[in-house]
Protein backbone atom coordinates (compact mmCIF):
# COMPACT_ATOMS: atom_id res chain seq x y z
CA UNK A 1 0.00 0.00 0.00
CA UNK A 2 1.36 3.53 -0.85
CA UNK A 3 1.06 6.73 1.05
CA UNK A 4 1.81 10.23 -0.89
CA UNK A 5 1.67 13.43 0.20
CA UNK A 6 3.45 16.92 -0.43
CA UNK A 7 2.98 20.18 -2.58
CA UNK A 8 3.03 18.71 -5.82
CA UNK A 9 0.04 16.41 -4.70
CA UNK A 10 -1.86 19.58 -4.49
CA UNK A 11 -1.08 20.97 -8.10
CA UNK A 12 1.98 23.10 -6.99
CA UNK A 13 5.30 22.84 -9.03
CA UNK A 14 8.80 24.14 -8.99
CA UNK A 15 10.44 25.56 -11.85
CA UNK A 16 14.37 26.22 -12.99
CA UNK A 17 15.90 29.19 -13.89
CA UNK A 18 19.38 30.18 -15.29
CA UNK A 19 19.57 32.29 -12.35
CA UNK A 20 18.35 29.87 -9.95
CA UNK A 21 18.49 26.37 -11.17
CA UNK A 22 16.42 23.94 -9.47
CA UNK A 23 17.88 21.40 -6.82
CA UNK A 24 15.85 18.26 -5.73
CA UNK A 25 17.16 17.01 -2.40
CA UNK A 26 16.19 13.30 -1.64
CA UNK A 27 15.99 11.51 1.66
CA UNK A 28 15.34 7.70 1.76
CA UNK A 29 14.23 6.51 4.98
CA UNK A 30 12.98 3.60 6.76
CA UNK A 31 12.14 3.59 10.79
CA UNK A 32 13.83 6.83 11.36
CA UNK A 33 11.73 8.54 13.09
CA UNK A 34 14.34 9.51 16.00
CA UNK A 35 16.73 11.51 12.97
CA UNK A 36 14.59 12.33 10.29
CA UNK A 37 13.44 15.91 11.80
CA UNK A 38 16.81 17.03 12.31
CA UNK A 39 17.77 16.13 8.57
CA UNK A 40 14.64 17.59 6.81
CA UNK A 41 15.61 20.71 9.05
CA UNK A 42 18.58 21.29 7.66
CA UNK A 43 17.23 21.07 3.91
CA UNK A 44 14.76 23.76 4.89
CA UNK A 45 17.24 26.30 6.40
CA UNK A 46 19.44 26.08 3.54
CA UNK A 47 18.77 29.02 2.36
CA UNK A 48 19.16 28.39 -1.47
CA UNK A 49 15.49 29.87 -2.83
CA UNK A 50 15.00 27.28 -5.51
CA UNK A 51 14.62 23.65 -3.88
CA UNK A 52 12.42 20.75 -4.40
CA UNK A 53 12.21 18.49 -1.21
CA UNK A 54 11.81 14.62 -1.79
CA UNK A 55 11.39 12.11 0.86
CA UNK A 56 11.21 8.41 0.46
CA UNK A 57 10.10 5.97 3.03
CA UNK A 58 9.89 2.05 2.83
CA UNK A 59 6.69 1.89 4.72
CA UNK A 60 8.00 2.87 8.39
CA UNK A 61 5.96 2.23 11.66
CA UNK A 62 7.57 4.06 13.92
CA UNK A 63 5.81 7.76 13.92
CA UNK A 64 8.12 8.81 10.44
CA UNK A 65 4.60 9.12 8.96
CA UNK A 66 3.83 11.63 11.89
CA UNK A 67 7.14 13.65 10.73
CA UNK A 68 6.12 13.52 7.10
CA UNK A 69 2.64 15.19 7.80
CA UNK A 70 3.64 17.28 10.68
CA UNK A 71 6.17 18.68 7.57
CA UNK A 72 3.20 18.31 4.97
CA UNK A 73 3.69 21.85 3.73
CA UNK A 74 7.51 21.99 3.15
CA UNK A 75 7.85 18.87 1.56
CA UNK A 76 7.19 18.51 -2.36
CA UNK A 77 6.88 15.27 -2.55
CA UNK A 78 6.64 12.15 -0.08
CA UNK A 79 5.66 8.70 -0.71
CA UNK A 80 6.02 5.56 2.35
CA UNK A 81 5.68 2.32 0.88
CA UNK A 82 7.84 -0.68 0.75
CA UNK A 83 10.86 -1.04 -1.08
CA UNK A 84 13.41 -3.70 -1.93
CA UNK A 85 16.53 -1.71 0.03
CA UNK A 86 18.17 1.69 0.17
CA UNK A 87 19.20 1.56 -3.47
CA UNK A 88 15.63 0.28 -4.76
CA UNK A 89 14.53 3.84 -2.51
CA UNK A 90 17.23 5.99 -4.18
CA UNK A 91 16.38 5.09 -7.46
CA UNK A 92 12.60 6.17 -6.81
CA UNK A 93 13.40 9.15 -5.16
CA UNK A 94 16.00 10.31 -8.44
CA UNK A 95 12.62 9.09 -10.52
CA UNK A 96 10.61 11.25 -8.82
CA UNK A 97 12.90 14.51 -8.89
CA UNK A 98 12.44 17.47 -11.72
CA UNK A 99 15.48 19.37 -10.80
CA UNK A 100 18.61 20.42 -12.71
CA UNK A 101 20.62 18.78 -9.98
CA UNK A 102 19.79 15.65 -7.34
CA UNK A 103 21.28 14.99 -4.18
CA UNK A 104 20.69 12.23 -1.62
CA UNK A 105 20.96 12.78 2.17
CA UNK A 106 20.22 10.16 4.11
CA UNK A 107 17.30 10.51 7.31
CA UNK A 108 20.27 10.16 9.72
CA UNK A 109 22.73 12.50 8.42
CA UNK A 110 22.12 16.51 7.76
CA UNK A 111 23.99 19.31 5.55
CA UNK A 112 25.61 22.28 7.15
CA UNK A 113 24.64 25.30 6.87
CA UNK A 114 24.81 26.79 3.28
CA UNK A 115 26.11 23.89 1.63
CA UNK A 116 23.65 24.21 -2.01
CA UNK A 117 24.43 27.44 -2.47
CA UNK A 118 27.97 26.80 -2.44
CA UNK A 119 27.47 24.11 -4.45
CA UNK A 120 25.27 25.72 -7.31
CA UNK A 121 27.98 28.42 -7.14
CA UNK A 122 30.49 26.53 -8.22
CA UNK A 123 29.14 24.58 -10.71
CA UNK A 124 27.50 27.49 -12.47
CA UNK A 125 28.88 27.95 -16.12
CA UNK A 126 30.56 24.11 -15.81
CA UNK A 127 28.92 22.17 -18.08
CA UNK A 128 31.48 19.74 -17.98
CA UNK A 129 30.80 19.02 -14.35
CA UNK A 130 28.16 16.46 -13.66
CA UNK A 131 29.13 16.03 -10.14
CA UNK A 132 29.47 18.07 -7.55
CA UNK A 133 31.37 16.81 -4.13
CA UNK A 134 33.23 17.69 -0.84
CA UNK A 135 33.71 16.71 2.58
CA UNK A 136 31.99 15.08 5.46
CA UNK A 137 31.90 15.34 9.06
CA UNK A 138 31.64 11.98 10.68
CA UNK A 139 29.78 11.97 14.09
CA UNK A 140 30.42 8.60 16.31
CA UNK A 141 27.92 7.57 18.53
CA UNK A 142 30.21 9.34 21.85
CA UNK A 143 29.63 12.27 20.54
CA UNK A 144 32.92 12.80 18.80
CA UNK A 145 33.03 13.91 15.17
CA UNK A 146 36.13 14.04 13.22
CA UNK A 147 36.32 15.45 9.74
CA UNK A 148 36.59 13.27 6.32
CA UNK A 149 38.28 14.67 3.59
CA UNK A 150 37.63 12.96 -0.05
CA UNK A 151 40.31 10.77 -1.29
CA UNK A 152 40.57 11.23 -4.91
CA UNK A 153 42.28 8.28 -5.35
CA UNK A 154 41.36 5.92 -8.38
CA UNK A 155 43.19 3.33 -7.55
CA UNK A 156 41.64 3.13 -4.18
CA UNK A 157 38.33 4.19 -5.82
CA UNK A 158 38.61 0.68 -7.97
CA UNK A 159 40.09 -1.90 -6.16
CA UNK A 160 39.25 -0.81 -2.14
CA UNK A 161 35.62 1.24 -0.90
CA UNK A 162 34.07 4.19 -1.89
CA UNK A 163 36.89 6.72 -0.61
CA UNK A 164 34.59 9.65 -1.82
CA UNK A 165 31.70 11.27 0.02
CA UNK A 166 28.46 9.85 -1.08
CA UNK A 167 26.12 12.51 1.38
CA UNK A 168 28.06 15.58 -0.23
CA UNK A 169 27.61 14.14 -3.86
CA UNK A 170 25.01 16.74 -5.94
CA UNK A 171 24.50 15.17 -9.74
CA UNK A 172 23.08 16.30 -12.27
CA UNK A 173 19.62 15.05 -13.47
CA UNK A 174 20.51 14.20 -16.80
CA UNK A 175 23.73 12.22 -15.92
CA UNK A 176 21.26 9.86 -13.61
CA UNK A 177 19.42 8.88 -16.14
CA UNK A 178 20.21 5.17 -17.83
CA UNK A 179 22.68 5.08 -14.36
CA UNK A 180 20.49 3.61 -11.39
CA UNK A 181 21.91 2.36 -8.36
CA UNK A 182 22.03 -1.36 -8.05
CA UNK A 183 19.72 -2.06 -6.06
CA UNK A 184 20.90 -6.11 -5.53
CA UNK A 185 23.86 -5.03 -3.63
CA UNK A 186 23.66 -4.10 -0.01
CA UNK A 187 26.52 -1.83 0.82
CA UNK A 188 28.42 -1.00 -2.32
CA UNK A 189 25.29 0.15 -4.77
CA UNK A 190 26.87 4.30 -4.35
CA UNK A 191 30.62 2.44 -5.00
CA UNK A 192 29.95 0.90 -7.90
CA UNK A 193 28.11 3.77 -9.16
CA UNK A 194 30.90 6.63 -8.20
CA UNK A 195 33.49 4.51 -10.00
CA UNK A 196 31.07 3.96 -13.05
CA UNK A 197 31.28 7.59 -13.09
CA UNK A 198 35.06 8.09 -12.28
CA UNK A 199 36.02 5.54 -14.96
CA UNK A 200 33.39 7.17 -17.46
CA UNK A 201 35.59 10.36 -16.87
CA UNK A 202 37.03 11.74 -13.65
CA UNK A 203 37.24 15.26 -14.86
CA UNK A 204 33.34 15.59 -14.90
CA UNK A 205 33.85 15.50 -10.77
CA UNK A 206 34.28 18.88 -9.10
CA UNK A 207 35.89 18.28 -5.36
CA UNK A 208 35.19 21.35 -2.68
CA UNK A 209 37.56 20.95 -0.32
CA UNK A 210 35.33 21.63 2.58
CA UNK A 211 32.60 20.01 4.72
CA UNK A 212 29.16 19.86 3.05
CA UNK A 213 27.77 17.30 4.93
CA UNK A 214 27.33 15.60 8.14
CA UNK A 215 27.28 11.96 8.66
CA UNK A 216 26.36 9.47 11.72
CA UNK A 217 28.90 6.62 11.58
CA UNK A 218 27.03 3.38 13.47
CA UNK A 219 26.04 0.15 12.68
CA UNK A 220 26.47 -1.11 9.45
CA UNK A 221 29.05 1.81 8.76
CA UNK A 222 31.10 0.29 11.84
CA UNK A 223 31.47 -2.93 11.09
CA UNK A 224 30.70 -4.51 7.68
CA UNK A 225 31.57 -7.80 7.83
CA UNK A 226 34.54 -8.93 5.32
CA UNK A 227 32.47 -11.61 3.78
CA UNK A 228 30.59 -9.18 2.35
CA UNK A 229 32.97 -6.79 2.01
CA UNK A 230 34.75 -9.44 -0.40
CA UNK A 231 31.50 -10.49 -2.16
CA UNK A 232 29.99 -7.06 -3.05
CA UNK A 233 34.12 -6.00 -4.24
CA UNK A 234 34.20 -8.70 -6.84
CA UNK A 235 30.50 -8.21 -7.98
CA UNK A 236 31.48 -4.64 -8.70
CA UNK A 237 35.05 -5.43 -10.15
CA UNK A 238 33.20 -7.57 -12.66
CA UNK A 239 29.76 -5.60 -13.03
CA UNK A 240 32.34 -2.82 -14.37
CA UNK A 241 35.42 -4.89 -16.74
CA UNK A 242 37.85 -4.94 -14.38
CA UNK A 243 38.94 -8.47 -15.46
CA UNK A 244 40.17 -11.26 -13.44
CA UNK A 245 43.56 -9.34 -12.79
CA UNK A 246 41.53 -6.50 -11.50
CA UNK A 247 39.13 -9.05 -9.69
CA UNK A 248 42.24 -10.62 -7.80
CA UNK A 249 43.73 -7.01 -6.95
CA UNK A 250 40.84 -5.74 -5.53
CA UNK A 251 40.44 -8.84 -3.47
CA UNK A 252 43.71 -8.75 -2.14
CA UNK A 253 43.51 -4.65 -1.20
CA UNK A 254 40.12 -5.43 0.62
CA UNK A 255 41.56 -8.36 3.29
CA UNK A 256 44.88 -6.04 3.61
CA UNK A 257 43.04 -2.85 4.28
CA UNK A 258 40.27 -4.67 6.20
CA UNK A 259 41.41 -4.75 9.47
CA UNK A 260 43.69 -1.11 9.15
CA UNK A 261 40.31 0.06 8.91
CA UNK A 262 38.43 -1.19 11.29
CA UNK A 263 41.50 -0.25 13.76
CA UNK A 264 40.93 3.18 12.62
CA UNK A 265 37.30 3.67 12.98
CA UNK A 266 37.81 1.98 16.64
CA UNK A 267 40.73 4.53 17.40
CA UNK A 268 38.27 7.59 16.41
CA UNK A 269 35.55 5.88 18.20
CA UNK A 270 37.12 5.41 21.43
CA UNK A 271 40.82 6.48 21.96
CA UNK A 272 40.80 10.01 19.94
CA UNK A 273 38.21 11.71 22.30
CA UNK A 274 40.31 10.87 25.51
CA UNK A 275 43.28 12.67 23.45
CA UNK A 276 41.28 15.25 22.76
CA UNK A 277 40.59 15.41 26.12
CA UNK A 278 43.38 15.91 27.76
CA UNK A 279 45.12 18.34 25.16
CA UNK A 280 41.98 20.51 26.63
Amino acid sequence: MSTRGGKRERGEQRTSTAERPLVSIVTVVYNGAATLERTIQSVLVQGYPNIEYIVVDGGSTDGTLDLLRKYEDRLDVWVSERDKGIYDAMNKGVSLSSGEWVALINADDWYEPGTVQRVIAAAQGRADINIVHGDIWIHYPNGHKKLKRAKRNGFLLKYWEMVLNHPSFFVRRSYYQGRPFDATLRVSGDHKWTLAAWMHSSAQFLYLPEPLANFTAGGASMSIPLKRVLSEGKRVSHDLGLGAWGTFVGHVVRIALHVPQYLKLQFNQHVSPLMQGKSN
